[in-house]
């Protein structure tokens, strides 16, 4: 149920010959508005294949826009696409109405959802980039709300007249987003230095990647906060990072960091890229994809196509096609339908996960004389050790170990014979 004090909202398009993708991004664009409790009181829809060089919309379809908005009560018209800062004075002016564009309502949702330092100043200064390009018209929108959407983040603090403090600000957000990015990498490469193989979750938003996160936390009983998960766009942006144990000694790291969307801002990208880099980092990239939607195959392609702008398109994946539970929509070929809810598909997922994950890893065993205690600490530190037992002259171990890590310690194997 809406909240009372829920905004009232048009959400409008230019419907050109292409109009599937445009429909389905309209329907995006209200479930967005709907991430951030507005209330999507109309629909606005003009046919139009290029838009008025003036104010977006034709001259006719703002003056009706302006007598629906009066009618409906409405507090703010969002449209799908993004505006340039001479269209948004425009169109607010001559509406006499606030004006949001997609990429302002996206950027808004990202306020209102980080909770971590680094996540603020990345939202921040994606936001701040943003207006940089559109002083104008964002400044008489900023004017004209006196709260609600697209006012979460660094307010107005005179963006039309003071560019030289909007650019000290953006360079202090970058000095701060490097810094934390310096403390991420060190934390990656104490995990990569443990040569536990590394899962990166990746889909587009609300793909059920919290869900099946949840799930695996649950098999292994990971130590660690579950993930916050809702039948919304944008539930978490905090890259998070979980270790896994499937079996005893068959443990991997598994992280997420934000969903993606159609038309992603590449200011969010960019300003995002501290924590997007983790996919990188990742020896196998799960994609998910929400099996019951009809656009299961363009979110999959846009998921790829972000992966690819990463520099992520040659790290090793699996498919799933998410929520099973709600039908079946498509089929694709080498892809695993899932459900996290009913547990259709999962033994086979995880086989398929262990196989691939573990296939340059094998159980074996080493002797350790007395004396060598160094030598089996660091193998310790570099493998899962299942279980040991100590002898007259040593300790036997038995581990789950990378082929590599397995070679440094071949005077200890006892398999070449050799403490047998």
């Amino acid at each position: 149920m809406k909240q009372e004090t829920a905004q009232k909202v048009l959400i409008a398009t230019l419907l050109s010959e292409t109009g599937d993708q445009t429909m389905r991004s309209f329907e995006e664009l209200k479930g967005l508005a709907e991430a951030v409790e507005a209330e999507v009181v109309g629909e606005i829809i003009q046919r139009r294949d290029t838009p008025d060089s003036k104010t977006y919309f034709g001259k006719g379809k703002v003056e009706e826009m302006k007598s629906i908005a009066e009618h409906l009560e409405a507090e703010l018209l969002v449209v799908d696409d993004e505006l340039s800062g001479s269209h948004l004075a425009n169109l607010q002016e001559a509406l006499d109405l606030p004006v949001l564009d997609r990429t302002g309502l996206i950027l808004d949702i990202f306020a209102q959802r980080c909770r971590s330092a680094l996540s603020r100043d990345q939202v921040e200064l994606a936001q701040l980039e943003y207006r940089k390009t559109r002083l104008r018209g964002v400044g008489i929108y900023l004017s004209r709300q006196g709260g609600g959407i697209g006012t979460r983040g660094p307010g107005e603090t005179k963006l039309e007249t003071d560019r030289r403090a909007l650019d000290l600000r953006i360079s202090e957000l970058k000095k701060n987003i490097q810094e934390a990015k310096s403390v991420l990498d060190n934390q990656r490469k104490r995990r990569l230095s443990q040569f536990t193989p590394r899962v990166a979750l990746a889909g587009y938003t609300n793909s059920g990647k919290s869900s099946l996160a949840n799930y695996l936390m649950r098999y292994s009983d990971s130590r660690g906060a579950s993930i916050e998960q809702k039948d919304m766009l944008f539930t978490t942006l905090e890259t998070y990072v979980r270790r896994i144990e499937l079996e005893e000694g068959r443990a991997f790291y598994l992280s997420d960091t934000v969903g993606f969307i159609d038309r992603l801002p590449h200011g969010l990208i960019e300003a995002f890229k501290a924590t997007l880099e983790e996919v990188l980092y990742a020896d196998f990239i799960l994609l998910l994809v929400d099996g019951s939607s009809v656009d299961s195959y363009d979110q999959l392609e846009l998921t790829r196509s972000v992966l690819t702008e990463l520099g992520a398109q040659s790290i090793p994946s699996l498919t799933l096609l998410t929520k099973s539970d709600l039908g079946k929509v498509v089929e694709m070929p080498g892809a695993i339908s899932i459900s996290v809810k009913t547990g259709e598909g999962m033994d086979e997922f995880l086989d398929v996960l262990k196989r691939e994950l573990f296939k340059e890893y094998s159980e074996k065993d080493f002797f350790f004389p007395y004396g060598s205690e160094s030598a089996q600490s660091s193998l310790i530190s570099e493998a899962s050790l299942i279980r040991q037992k100590y002898t007259e002259d040593g300790v036997i171990s038995r581990f789950f170990v990378h082929r590599s890590i397995s070679d440094k310690y071949l005077e200890y194997s006892i398999e070449n014979g050799q403490h047998i």
